[in-house]
C-alpha cells in the first residue's frame, strides 16, 4: 500500500447571519478568536472560513488587538480570504463574484498578508461554470467545494481538473459527504480514535486520487478544539496502520502539496456548473425564489454599480487631464474619493451575499437587516452615480449655485452599454414650479402650489410621447449652501433618439433642456414606425409592425412573422407545503382569472394595455381533497385561504423585438407560490441561460436525481436523499430553441425559472413561513434550525419584470438579439433635466467596444485608482478579435492582465484603438492609462 497523507485543518464554519443576526455572531465571534489570540506560539494554523469580513466584525469590538491579530496573519497561524464573504456563487453577476474576490484581497492587504491561492468554497449551494475563470484570473490553483458535486454524472473521487469555457483549469478538490464538519469532534482517547479512524478511512481513502487527503476540523461557529495536538497524535497512531500520515497543517499546505501530486497523477476532467449532488449531500437548489423581492432587488444594484456607477467614474477618470484629483478646498466630491466610496459601496452590499442571507434561508431579522443594507447600497451608488457625473461633465455645484441660472435647462442623457446606441429614450422633464422655504420664517411664506397635469413638456425631438405626470420637491445642493428645494412638476416623456444621431458608448449627451416639439412624422427617414393600437370591444390589438400583441376574453396571443405563440401569458398559484429551502408542491395549479383588460397607452413610440388577474376563492367541493386538511409546520390548515391580485402590463415600443412585461401584486394568501407563464410554439432541444460570464446550457431536470447512487457513500448516508427541483438559476435571460427557430424570456432580477416543454415558468413569489421543516418529502430532514419566519409568506406588493422574446434557432446572432434586447429592456438610454447645469451642448463618449461576440463585462477604475479596467467576454466557442475604442487618440499606455489586475504582458503605447484578441469563451481585461505628456 502506497502512503498517503491526511492533512487535519482546523477551522469553523462561520455562517455570518443565519437563525441569528450578525450581530449576535458577531458576539459569539470575538471570544473565539480571543481564543485563538491566546494559543502557544506553535499552535497549529486556524482557516477563519475563507473571508476576510470576520476580521472587520472582529476588530469592530477589540480595535486594540490589530497588531496581534497581524502578526498571527503573517505567521499563517491564522488564515482569512481569499473571500470577502463566503457568498452564493449562482445569483450574483460574474462581475460581482470579482468584486467579493477584490474586497476580500483589500482587506488582507491592510495586514500585509497576500490572500491563499485557494478558492474556498466549503458550503456554496452550487458553483458557476466559470468559477475555474475567475479562480484562473486570481491566481488560484485550486478549488474546494462540497455541495454541487458528487451526482451521477461526477467520478465518485476528491480530486479532479475542473475545465472552464475559456479552456483554464483549476484543480477540484471534493469535500467528502460529511463536508467541512466531517473531522469535528475528534477524540483523545486511543480506542475511541482507532473506531474514528476506520470511520474516517471508509469514506477518504477510496475517495483519494493523489493520496493527499484534507479533514476539515471544525463545524458551523464552532471554536477550536481544545488539546487538538493530543487528538491529532491518537488519530495518527491509528492511522499508521493502514500507511497513513496525519499531520496538523493549514489549507495552504494542502493545496500545495496536492498541486504537486496531481500533476504526476491522471485525474478526471470536469466541465460546466456543479448544480448536482443528489444522493452524496444536499445540494439545496430550492432556495432561489425564496424572499424573490430581495433577488431582485440585489440584481437591480448590482446593475446598478456595474453599468450606472461605475462606467461613469471611469468617464471622470478619462475626461480628467484639467480636474483636481485630490481634495479641494469647498469640500466638493473629487476622483481622490471615488475609489473608497466605490469600494464602500461594494461591501455594503456584498455583506448581503452570503448564501443564507442572499438565499432567504435566514430569519426574518436577518432578512430585514439585508434590505436596510440593500437600501443603504442603493444610496451609496445614486449618489456616486451623480457625483461622477458632475465630475465627468466638469460640473461644479458650488459655483452654480452662486451663479445665474443656465440660459435653459439641461437634459443629461446617458448611455448605459459599449456601443452608440438611439432608439427609445426614457426621460425625466422637470419643470419648476416655486421655491419652498424651510425653517422658522417659512411659516410667513405661501407655499408654492402646482397642478400635475400640463401642457406636454417641449424637448430637443421631433418623435416624442407623454407617459405621465406628477409634482415632488427636489434639492439641489452643495458643501457650501443649505438645500435649495424646489417643488417641480415631473413629467414623463420617451423620445425617440435616431440612429444618426446615437448617443455615444458609456458617454453623456448634454441637450438643450427644450426646443419646439414636433409631432410623429411617419414618412421622415428618421422616424420609427408607429405602434399601431386596435381597440374593439371583442380585441386590444397592439402592433409595432414586427410584434402583434392580441388581447381578448380568452387570454393572449402573439404574432411574430407567420408565427403564433397563442394562449402565451397565464399565472398560478400552488400550495407549497415547503420551507425557505426546499419547495413541496402540493395538488394541482389554481389558475388566476384574466378578470379584465383595458387599453392604457395609445402610441406613437409606446404603447400598452393593463391586464387584471385574480384567484378565485375556493370554497367547499372546489377545494382539492389533497388541500383540504393538509398540515403545515405542525398546524392543520383547513382549507387555503388568502386572495392574490396581480396586473400585468403588457408594453410594445417602436421597433422592439420583445414585448415587456410589467408585474404588480398583491399577495394576501401562505404557503403557496405564485407563478406566471409563457407558452411559445417551440419544442426545445436546447437549453441556454445567461450565467457569471457568459451563457451556459443546461440539461432539462432529471427526476430521477435523487436517487442515492454512488456505491462508495450510499451505505453511510441514507438520510441525504434529495429530489432535484425542475427550476434553474435565472439571471437575465434564457432561451428554448429547436431547429427552427427559438423564444427568450428577459427578466430584470428574479432568480428562478422553469422549463416545461415549450413553456417558460417563472415563480413570482413564493409564500413559506418556516426557515427548515423535517416532514418536506422532498428533502426528509431539517436542512436549517426550525424557526418561524413569517415575513417569508410575502404578504403584501409585489413586483417584476419581464419580457418574451421570439428568435430563430441558437447561433451566435441570435445570442448577440437576445443581448441587444436585455440592453434595451435593463438599460435603456435615459435622461434627465439638471436645472443648475450651464455646460454646452455637446456629447462625452466612453470607450466602445465593437467585435462579432464581445460583450463589456465591465468599465471600471481599476484597484489603485490610477487607470480604467475594460473588461470584455468573447461569448463564442471560437477565437474573435475587436477592439475598444477610446474617445479620443490618447496616446494610452495599456497593459493586458489578469481579472484581479495582475498584468500578464507588456505595457504598450497606442492610440484610440485598443485591439482585443479573445481566444474561446475568454475574458480578457486591459488596464488603460493616459500616456505622461
Amino acid at each position: 500500500m502506497t502512503t498517503r497523507r491526511l492533512h487535519v485543518v482546523s477551522h469553523t464554519h462561520w455562517d455570518r447571519e443565519w437563525y441569528h443576526t450578525a450581530s449576535v455572531f458577531q458576539q459569539r465571534l470575538v471570544p473565539l478568536i480571543d481564543a485563538l489570540l491566546e494559543r502557544s506560539t506553535d499552535a497549529s494554523s486556524f482557516l477563519l472560513d475563507g473571508q476576510a469580513v470576520l476580521l472587520e466584525d472582529y476588530l469592530a469590538i477589540r480595535p486594540e488587538r490589530a497588531r496581534l491579530l497581524q502578526a498571527q496573519l503573517l505567521s499563517g497561524t491564522l488564515e482569512a480570504g481569499p473571500w470577502y464573504v463566503l457568498a452564493d456563487n449562482l445569483i450574483p453577476s460574474g462581475e460581482a463574484i470579482l468584486r467579493n474576490l477584490e474586497a476580500g484581497r483589500r482587506v488582507l492587504a491592510r495586514f500585509g498578508v497576500a490572500p491563499t491561492r485557494v478558492a474556498y468554497c466549503p458550503d456554496t449551494f452550487g458553483h458557476p461554470s466559470a468559477l475555474p475563470t475567475i479562480a484562473h484570473g486570481f491566481g488560484f490553483d485550486v478549488a474546494i467545494v462540497w455541495r454541487g458535486m458528487g451526482g451521477r454524472a461526477h467520478p465518485p473521487v476528491d480530486t479532479v481538473w475542473w475545465r472552464g469555457a475559456d479552456r483554464t483549469c483549476v484543480l477540484l478538490h471534493h469535500l467528502p459527504p460529511g463536508g467541512y464538519e466531517f473531522g469535528s469532534g475528534l477524540p483523545l482517547d486511543a480506542e475511541m480514535s482507532r473506531v474514528r479512524w476506520q470511520q474516517l478511512r471508509d469514506v477518504l481513502v477510496p475517495r483519494s486520487q493523489c493520496g493527499v487527503m484534507l479533514l476539515l476540523n471544525g463545524a458551523d461557529h464552532h471554536a477550536a478544539q481544545p488539546a487538538l495536538s493530543g487528538r491529532i497524535a491518537a488519530l495518527a497512531a491509528a492511522a499508521a496502520h493502514d500507511q497513513v500520515d496525519v499531520a496538523a497543517t493549514s489549507i495552504t499546505a494542502f493545496a500545495r502539496e496536492l498541486l504537486m501530486t496531481a500533476q504526476s497523477a491522471t485525474l478526471p476532467e470536469l466541465r460546466g456548473e456543479l448544480c448536482d449532488s443528489y444522493g452524496y449531500t444536499w445540494t439545496l437548489q430550492g432556495t432561489r425564489a425564496t424572499r424573490a423581492a430581495q433577488k431582485r432587488r440585489n440584481a437591480q444594484l448590482e446593475r446598478l454599480l456595474l453599468r450606472d456607477v461605475e462606467p461613469w467614474i471611469a468617464l471622470a477618470f478619462l475626461q480628467s487631464a484639467t480636474m483636481p484629483r485630490s481634495a479641494v478646498a469647498d469640500g466638493r466630491m473629487t476622483l481622490s474619493h471615488v475609489p473608497g466610496l466605490l469600494c464602500h459601496a461594494w461591501e455594503t452590499l456584498l455583506r448581503t451575499h452570503p448564501h443564507d442571507t442572499l438565499c432567504g434561508c435566514s430569519t426574518d431579522a436577518v432578512a430585514r437587516a439585508m434590505s436596510g443594507r440593500q437600501e443603504s447600497a442603493g444610496a451609496q451608488g445614486r449618489e456616486l452615480r451623480a457625483a461622477a457625473l458632475q465630475l465627468a461633465l466638469d460640473h461644479d455645484i458650488v459655483a452654480a449655485r452662486n451663479a445665474a441660472r443656465a440660459d435653459g435647462d439641461r437634459l443629461i442623457i446617458r448611455n448605459r452599454v459599449a456601443h452608440a446606441r438611439g432608439g427609445i429614450a426614457e426621460l425625466r422633464v422637470l419643470e419648476r414650479i416655486g421655491d419652498v422655504r424651510v425653517g422658522p420664517a417659512s411659516a410667513a411664506h405661501e407655499q408654492p402650489r402646482g397642478a400635475i397635469l400640463a401642457p406636454p413638456p417641449s424637448v430637443p425631438f421631433a418623435h416624442t410621447q407623454q407617459l405621465g405626470a406628477h409634482l415632488e420637491h427636489e434639492r439641489l445642493e452643495s458643501p457650501q449652501h443649505y438645500p435649495d428645494d424646489d417643488l417641480v412638476r415631473v413629467q414623463r416623456v420617451i423620445a425617440w433618439i435616431p440612429a444618426e444621431a446615437a448617443v455615444p458608448a458609456f458617454g453623456v449627451r448634454v441637450a438643450a433642456g427644450t426646443s419646439p416639439a414636433a409631432g410623429l412624422d411617419e414618412s421622415g427617414p428618421t422616424g420609427p414606425r408607429p405602434v399601431a393600437v386596435h381597440d374593439s370591444p371583442d380585441a386590444i390589438a397592439l402592433d409595432n409592425g414586427l410584434l402583434r400583441v392580441t388581447v381578448t376574453s380568452h387570454g393572449v396571443m402573439l404574432s411574430c412573422a407567420g408565427r403564433v405563440w397563442g394562449d402565451l401569458l397565464a399565472l398560478d398559484s400552488t400550495t407549497d407545503a415547503g420551507d425557505s429551502y426546499t419547495r413541496s408542491l402540493r395538488g394541482a395549479p389554481i389558475a388566476l382569472r384574466l378578470t379584465n383588460a383595458r387599453l392604457l397607452e395609445v402610441g406613437p413610440l409606446r404603447a400598452s394595455v393593463q391586464l387584471d388577474w385574480s384567484l378565485p376563492r375556493l370554497t367547499g367541493a372546489d377545494v382539492p381533497s389533497d388541500l383540504a386538511t393538509m398540515t403545515i409546520g405542525g398546524v392543520a390548515r383547513g382549507k387555503r385561504r388568502g386572495s392574490v391580485h396581480v396586473v400585468t402590463t403588457l408594453v410594445l415600443d417602436a421597433e422592439s423585438t420583445y414585448l415587456r412585461c410589467d408585474v404588480d401584486g398583491v399577495n394576501r394568501k401562505r404557503d403557496h407560490c405564485v407563478r406566471m407563464r409563457w407558452r411559445t410554439d417551440v419544442t426545445p432541444d436546447a437549453v441556454w441561460a445567461d450565467a457569471a460570464f457568459g451563457p451556459v446550457r443546461r440539461p432539462p431536470a432529471d427526476a430521477s436525481m435523487h436517487d442515492a447512487t454512488s456505491p462508495t457513500v450510499a451505505h453511510i448516508h441514507r438520510a441525504i436523499i434529495e429530489h432535484a427541483p425542475a427550476t434553474m438559476p435565472l439571471h437575465r435571460w434564457v432561451s428554448i430553441s429547436d431547429v427552427n427557430a427559438g423564444g427568450a424570456l428577459l427578466s430584470d432580477g428574479l432568480a428562478e425559472v422553469e422549463i416545461e416543454s415549450g413553456s417558460f415558468v417563472v415563480t413570482l413569489l413564493r409564500a413559506v413561513g418556516e426557515l427548515s421543516r423535517c416532514d418536506v418529502p422532498e428533502r426528509p430532514g431539517h436542512a436549517g434550525w426550525p424557526v418561524a419566519i413569517p415575513d417569508a409568506q410575502s404578504r403584501g406588493p409585489f413586483r417584476a419584470r419581464l419580457a418574451i422574446m421570439p428568435h430563430g434557432p441558437w447561433n451566435v446572432e441570435t445570442l448577440d438579439q437576445i443581448e441587444d434586447a436585455c440592453d434595451a429592456m435593463l438599460l435603456p438610454l435615459i435622461g434627465e433635466t439638471w436645472r443648475d447645469y450651464a455646460g454646452a451642448v455637446r456629447d462625452v463618449a466612453g470607450p466602445s467596444l465593437d467585435g462579432q461576440g464581445l460583450r463589456p463585462s465591465a468599465v471600471t477604475l481599476s484597484v489603485d485608482g490610477t487607470a480604467v479596467v475594460l473588461r470584455a467576454v468573447n461569448v463564442r466557442d471560437d477565437e474573435t478579435l475587436g477592439a475598444w475604442t477610446m474617445p479620443d487618440d490618447g496616446p494610452w499606455m495599456v497593459t493586458p492582465c489578469r481579472m484581479d489586475e495582475t498584468a500578464i504582458g507588456p505595457t504598450t503605447r497606442c492610440g484610440a484603438r485598443i485591439s482585443v484578441n479573445a481566444g474561446p469563451r475568454a475574458v480578457v481585461t486591459h488596464l488603460v492609462r493616459r500616456a505622461d505628456p
